[in-house]
């Protein structure tokens, strides 16, 4: 519980300042279905959002289609080091998905959401998820995290290809260069050769592998080296195709997963600020 009061002790500190950063605090777009809603009441608060209309249209982002959904990404005051712990003094201002979405576009079961900063070179994430069963076994850099909770984040890249850091619950990084149309790292075509240079860190509440206590949520801290992702360009203005994804790893459940900016459903873009 202690990450789900930070958050929301982010909220009510971003929320207080909405009117000086001229972002968007209506969490109008996230339908929170009934299951959701036990763990949606800690993020329910609204964070600071891009206004996507306020954003020039865009119709030639690689990857992306015409009409991607835009998160303008605030410039962080000065560079900082993952630890896995929520610190409201850095991620007030940031901007987030809200609750990442279900198949069915409703809000996904257990809830989840990210939130980003950039400065100095990297880009940073916080992911936040809310859990009941922790699982997590596997133990090597790119070994086969995507069996594990775990999230991934996919950033686009200019050849058409898209390069995947996938970060399990214990702080175990995978990566790897994939085709445009594989669906995750466990795609044998995937080059797992490609280091992303990740920095992660990771926090969680529960036990994992362990059916009998009742476990609660986790987070993913990340600072993602921009130069990594085969970008023309990392500056301020630069636009990356991304989107994140999160699946519940139950040990006696169906396999539930929640996203943000990915196909068909959408195309996610983050947009670094230049102020």
């Amino acid at each position: 519980m202690r990450i789900a009061v930070a958050l929301l002790s982010a909220s009510l500190v971003a929320s207080s300042g909405a009117a000086c950063t001229g972002r968007s605090t209506d969490p109008d777009s996230v339908e929170i279905s009934a299951e959701a809603a036990p763990y949606a009441k800690k993020l329910e608060s609204a964070v600071p959002t891009t206004d996507a209309a306020a954003l020039p249209a865009e119709a030639s982002v690689i990857g992306t289609d015409p009409a991607p959904v835009l998160l303008e990404v605030p410039r962080v005051a000065s560079a900082f080091e993952p630890t896995g712990h929520f610190r409201v003094q850095i991620w007030a201002n940031a901007v987030n998905t809200h609750t990442l979405l279900d198949a069915n576009g409703r809000g996904a079961v257990p809830v989840n959401e990210a939130r980003f900063l950039w400065g100095d070179g990297r880009l940073y994430v916080f992911f936040y998820a809310g859990d009941l069963d922790l699982q997590a076994r596997t133990t090597k850099h790119d070994g086969p995290v995507w069996d594990d909770d775990s999230v991934a984040f996919t950033f686009g890249d200019p050849d058409g290809a898209k390069r995947i850091v996938q970060v399990s619950i214990t702080g175990v990084v995978a990566d790897g260069l994939c085709p445009a149309d594989a669906a995750g790292l466990s795609d044998s075509r995937c080059d797992l050769r490609w280091e992303s240079g990740v920095r992660a860190r990771t926090d969680f509440d529960g036990t994992p592998n362990d059916i009998r206590d009742r476990d609660e949520e986790w987070a993913v801290e990340a600072a993602v080296p921009l130069a990594s992702l085969g970008l023309a360009s990392s500056g301020a203005g630069t636009r990356i195709p991304f989107s994140v994804r999160r699946c519940e790893m139950a040990h006696d459940g169906p396999r539930s997963c929640g996203t943000w900016g990915e196909r068909p459903r959408e195309s996610g873009v983050l947009v670094l600020e230049g102020r």
